[in-house]
């Protein structure tokens, strides 16, 4: 059965160097490319700021998107005018040619209400969530998830994809029945992302410094912890612990609130006499080598309310064998099995971060186990498998839908 397939994201931001910016955004430009790899007909129509085409347009995914407008002023004017800009993207492109899947991806259920615009009889429509439906905090508005809506939108489509447990558990106590979803996890690249030797000199990790190299990936914003993590750092420091961590901070989406906060990282790290053990960096292109050159990844997130139930960059740090040190949160327990592929914090305090990160310091033969096991894992996601499955499903899902056209 010859597939031909579209994939709607609501934004697609790139750093200068062709960086996909957040989880479902990367999970899904990931799975574009390995289709088309397994010989796929594939396209991907998305919201793209101008600024971005230029970066898009030396991407290896530049000539399978076809960018929309980016409509709106603040987060959720974006959203909603992403939500246009995707229905009348996909209606004039199906003027052109005929997709008989049409799958969309985000954090919120809201998006997938756009392929609905698709035809019924004669495609399969699809919403991948990355986020559980009621999650607490972020910078959503409460009234932008409501179970009541998901359950309408999503009893609609043919499936609703839950990259997590967690995102599957929440999706059927909106109402949705469980044979209405599928559970596929995001994927991890694993033919870039694999155990390297560290080099030296260091290239991100000063050579000067001593003790425990640690990384954080992510934001400046409240739900991602960076200021308890700051504030463990302290503790540790102060106890005579030896570590320097590096923190890499994006801002594509140029939200005020996280502008704001990286002003206030900046000056945290001093005024908690951390200059001699933080490095704050931007975004990094070759991320692979900075995992090499770290012992161990901090995730403090308080929240798994944005673009994923986990961090993406959590598995592609597993797949290079690093241990994960993460608050509870979301789906976090579930990929770290519980706390044997990582080492799972008790609660989401500077102080429970501090205790986690100097027993992962104080016994490295514990975090050498537990990045093995993380290693085994990550392997599970490679893309090369998750493209299989989502094949597999498209055909199963296509061939059902033409028994009943020809009954």
């Amino acid at each position: 059965m010859s597939l031909k397939v579209c994939y709607l994201l609501p934004r697609l931001l790139l750093g200068e160097s062709g960086i996909v910016i957040g989880a479902a955004a990367a999970n899904c430009v990931s799975l574009a490319l390995e289709l088309r790899r397994q010989g796929v007909q594939i396209e991907i129509l998305a919201s793209v700021p101008e600024k971005h085409l230029e970066s898009l347009s030396r991407h290896p995914i530049g000539e399978m998107v076809i960018p929309l407008p980016s409509i709106g002023t603040g987060l959720i004017g974006k959203g909603i005018g992403a939500i246009r800009a995707l229905r009348r993207g996909l209606k004039k492109r199906m003027g052109q040619m005929h997709y008989n899947v049409v799958h969309s991806h985000s954090g919120t259920y809201l998006y997938a209400i756009v392929p609905l615009s698709a035809s019924k009889k004669t495609s399969v429509r699809f919403h991948s969530l990355y986020c559980p439906i009621g999650a607490k905090g972020g910078v959503y508005t409460s009234w932008w998830e409501k179970p009541i809506a998901a359950r309408l939108i999503f009893n609609k489509l043919d499936r609703v994809i839950a990259v997590t447990e967690n995102v599957r558990q929440s999706i059927e106590r909106a109402g949705v029945p469980s044979e209405k979803i599928e559970s596929i996890s995001m994927c991890v690249e694993t033919r870039r992302f694999y155990p390297m030797d560290r080099k030296e000199p260091s290239k991100y990790f000063p050579n000067r410094s001593k003790g425990a190299r640690i990384l954080f990936i992510g934001n400046s914003s409240k739900e991602k912890g960076l200021i308890e993590l700051l504030q463990a750092v302290q503790i540790l420091t102060q106890k005579g612990i030896p570590l320097f961590l590096v923190a890499t901070i994006e801002n594509q989406s140029e939200i005020k609130e996280y502008a704001s906060r990286y002003d206030y990282v900046k000056r945290l790290v001093a005024e908690l006499g951390l200059a001699h053990n933080v490095q704050i960096l931007g975004l990094i292109d070759d991320i692979e080598n900075l995992y090499a050159e770290t012992d161990l990844v901090v995730f403090p997130w308080n929240t798994s309310r944005g673009p994923s139930d986990y961090p993406m960059v959590a598995l592609e740090a597993m797949a290079m064998g690093k241990c994960i040190v993460s608050t509870p949160v979301g789906g976090c327990p579930e990929l770290l099995l519980g706390g044997k592929a990582g080492i799972l914090t008790e609660g989401f305090s500077s102080e429970s971060l501090a205790a986690a990160l100097e027993y992962a310091i104080n016994h490295p033969e514990i975090l050498r186990q537990r990045g093995q096991t993380a290693l085994e894992t990550a392997n599970n996601f490679s893309v090369e498998k998750n493209g299989k499955r989502m094949i597999n499903l498209y055909e199963r899902l296509l061939k059902g839908k033409v028994r009943r056209n020809e009954q």
